[in-house]
């Protein structure tokens, strides 16, 4: 065929040819991403959390807002036609047991788990993460010792770090706070904390009146409550900070307090900032609590879950869930489904989620985001921070 003829019926030139098939490249890779992901598009991730014990309630609430997170994810259509598929193991708030689940987790192939939430249970397994290589994202550890792990350890929390030199900044820049008492469970939890917190007292010339450690293994049990109430009868303090194995625990210790006549101000974290202890009595009126950050970005958040799950939100822990799925999805979406390429992922994301920006340090750390909250009418209310800088926070 002659050239001539080429062009008589239409035939494009070479140069014409190459950019079409640069085009149908271009094209295709708007809808393809960059990455490894499984033959049958189900992206498949593991939430370990406590679904009974004495943190239950929290580990459902994470759970929810992953929930929220899955159904908003696959509403819609994904790149690839892929899906989120979530499967649910309980971590029973039991160490012993924990590793076995974990390393179940690990032989069905799972490269990425939302969880654990406790920082006694994000340790125990953070070690052969980093080992097997299979990315942890804790929505719940707070714990200092879990930065040690910098490759595949990652939370949606702030490190105590922050949390134990804030709270004691609060108790020990009132003067109001002389005799200061310290309960604690006897855990990297507890220890890191109350270390932290004591640090920070220093600076202010205060050193504690009293430490009772709360043994480890009484965790199935309830610690000698009674005992720890004899001693704060002897000391009379005006402020304690308790760091207790559960909600349960604390609302105990506060009743016999009160039932002695005593009433200092109560400091707690996280895991005393929930729905029961708000509503436990008049004697849990102007508890304070320092947390992670609870308010969501999001104003429509609180309605889409009152309709899923037919209750309003107690606690807002939900968030930190939610958040976590979302990230871990834009980790998949951005560099593949492998547990490298998650971690990759996460390490360069820039997320703005409910629980506001997060960005992770080299060493998988959230930069800082806490609240202040107290007590009030039977609910938590987030303080404003003049008024906690101000030390104006009401004692009941």
């Amino acid at each position: 065929m002659s050239r001539d003829e080429e062009h008589r019926i239409g035939l494009p030139k070479k140069g014409t040819i190459i950019m079409i098939a640069i085009l149908v490249i271009l094209v295709n890779l708007l809808f393809v991403s960059v990455g490894d992901y499984p033959e049958d598009n189900e992206i498949r991730v593991a939430v370990l959390l406590p679904f009974s014990g004495g943190m239950e309630e929290f580990g459902i609430e994470y759970a929810r807002g992953v929930e929220i997170a899955v159904e908003e994810l696959n509403y819609h259509v994904l790149p690839g036609g892929r899906t989120y598929v979530v499967e649910y193991f309980d971590t029973k708030g039991d160490t012993m047991s924990l590793l076995n689940t974990f390393l179940e987790i690990y032989n069905e192939g799972y490269p990425v788990v939302i969880g654990p939430m406790t920082s006694t249970e994000a340790l125990a397994i953070a070690k052969y993460a980093e080992v097997l290589g299979v990315v942890l994202l804790s929505p719940g550890a707070t714990t200092d010792e879990l930065t040690e792990y910098r490759d595949y350890v990652f939370r949606t929390v702030s490190s105590d770090r922050y949390l134990g030199l804030g709270l004691g900044k609060i108790v020990g820049g009132n003067e109001a706070f002389e005799d200061i008492m310290i309960l604690h469970t006897d855990d990297s939890y507890g220890i890191g904390l109350v270390d932290l917190f004591v640090e920070e007292l220093a600076k202010y010339h205060k050193e504690p009146k009293a430490v009772v450690e709360i043994p480890l293994e009484t965790y199935e049990t309830e610690f000698d409550i009674d005992a720890a109430v004899y001693l704060m009868k002897q000391i009379n303090p005006d402020a304690v900070f308790a760091v207790t194995p559960n909600s349960a625990s604390f609302v105990e210790l506060m009743k016999k307090a009160d039932a002695e006549g005593l009433s200092p101000q109560w400091f707690v974290t996280d895991n005393s900032a929930s729905s029961e202890v708000a509503s436990s009595g008049v004697f849990a009126e102007g508890v304070i609590a320092a947390v992670p950050s609870k308010k969501g970005s999001d104003v429509t958040y609180a309605k889409r879950y009152e309709d899923k799950f037919h209750a309003p939100m107690k606690i807002q822990d939900s968030i930190y869930g939610y958040d976590a799925m979302m990230m871990v999805s834009e980790a998949v979406n951005s560099r593949g489904y492998t547990a490298e390429q998650i971690r990759d992922g996460l390490l360069d994301i820039r997320y703005v989620g409910l629980s506001g920006a997060i960005v992770f340090d080299e060493n998988g750390d959230r930069y800082p985001v806490y609240d202040v909250m107290q007590v009030r009418d039977g609910e938590w209310v987030v303080l404003p921070w003049n008024e906690v800088m101000s030390f104006e926070v009401e004692h009941h």
